[in-house]
């Protein structure tokens, strides 16, 4: 009973992670080679943002970049689905896909600025950028605005921070995106409803 609870108050999170767990199988199934295709096929780099933006902004969330599942599962349960419940489906999805579509543009722009100056070879242009995870540190974002109050600005600050030292120590177009990601749900806590009536997470700080 509690476990249907917990399906039916947040029914997209658990059917992404459910199609999720089916894409995976489909890579495994096509060997190492054909996962690569159906990556780049399905990846937000800067040749496919120019010739195909929406299709690729909509596939890449639903490919992961290898082929394990299980480690997705606490991130869903722990994070997606927690945030789903508090949100209300229809925010969660605007925060997760606005995250989601703005650091992939933020991080492809970085990549561009480094093929421009030699930083990074042409051939980037083509990289491999599927997965979930800018949509999941958007939606991260919007949660932590329903941490307790005494610890709600210190989480917010040590995971911005974390993440921006992550993409100082490796400035890589991901990690860029990581941060941005982040940022974008932080900057939509505002519009999360019921703060301190729905308190994450549940356990006592």
């Amino acid at each position: 009973m509690r476990l249907h609870r917990a399906v039916a108050g947040a029914p997209f999170s658990f059917a992404w992670l459910l199609v999720l767990l089916i894409t995976t199988r489909v890579q495994r199934s096509a060997g190492h080679r054909g996962s690569r295709r159906i990556q780049r096929r399905n990846s937000t780099n800067l040749r496919q943002l120019r010739s195909e933006p929406h299709r690729v902004l909509t596939t890449s969330l639903f490919w992961l970049d290898d082929q394990r599942w299980w480690p997705y599962v606490p991130v869903f349960v722990g994070v997606v689905a927690p945030a789903e419940r508090r949100l209300g489906w229809w925010r969660w999805l605007l925060v997760g896909i606005g995250a989601h579509v703005v650091a992939t543009y933020v991080g492809q722009s970085y990549l561009r600025f480094l093929i421009r100056k030699g930083r990074a070879p042409q051939r980037a242009e083509n990289a491999r950028d599927v997965g979930v995870s800018y949509f999941v540190l958007g939606v991260a974002g919007a949660l932590s605005g329903y941490t307790r109050k005494p610890w709600r600005s210190g989480a917010q600050a040590a995971a911005a921070l974390a993440l921006a030292g992550n993409a100082a120590a490796r400035p890589t177009f991901t990690e860029v995106g990581h941060l941005t990601a982040f940022l974008v749900g932080l900057a939509t806590v505002a519009l999360a409803p019921d703060r301190d009536e729905q308190p994450y997470p549940l356990i006592p700080l």
